[in-house]
């Protein structure tokens, strides 16, 4: 069983490196100054999406579950955008996220490199209206992935050494048809 959650593992992984590397690059980190209530401008806004970071049982933490309107960038722009910080690994920027609002504590994981299974890690959902009643675990990379017009994006802390294969977000989506 071990094997095969290796495999699927770093299938992921890998799909995480191919969308940091077609996704231009170089997205910025977001801060945690950024204001929520900016919407996005452009062209392809696609209208709401919602961030859900759920911090897991064992925390003791709050999920943040935070809407914003007007909304057309990708699951990682949706940080900035929220006005939740993020921050990905010194190896993959922007290509696989290490720490959602200071947690893991910098103590716990250090970021350099790419979390190990024992250390624990985020895991990536979506769901929109089109997809279903519930979450599903993302194929792609929050730098690639652009969410639905009322679309949900979730990140779930996966403790160490626990799969995200049997786990959800706690938080349950509230989907609507979207209205652009």
């Amino acid at each position: 069983m071990r094997f095969s959650l290796r495999k699927v593992l770093l299938g992921l992984i890998a799909l995480v490196v191919v969308g940091w590397f077609f996704s231009g690059l170089g997205l910025q980190n977001a801060g945690s100054d950024a204001n929520p209530t900016n919407a996005q401008q452009g062209s392809n806004a696609t209208g709401s999406a919602t961030l859900v970071v759920d911090f897991g049982p064992e925390s003791g933490l709050e999920p943040i579950i935070r809407k914003v309107e007007n909304f057309g960038g990708t699951g990682w722009e949706l940080f900035a955008a929220a006005g939740v910080s993020v921050e990905g690994t010194a190896e993959f920027p922007t290509g696989f996220i290490c720490r959602i609002a200071d947690y893991p504590e910098r103590a716990k994981q250090d970021c350099l490199d790419t979390p190990k299974f024992a250390e624990g890690s985020w895991a990536y959902f979506v769901t929109n209206s089109k997809l279903g009643s519930g979450w599903l675990l993302s194929g792609a990379g929050a730098a690639t992935h652009r969410p639905e017009c009322g679309g949900y994006e979730g990140w779930l802390w996966v403790g160490p050494g626990k799969s995200s294969g049997q786990q959800l977000p706690s938080v349950e989506p509230d989907l609507k048809p979207c209205e652009e």
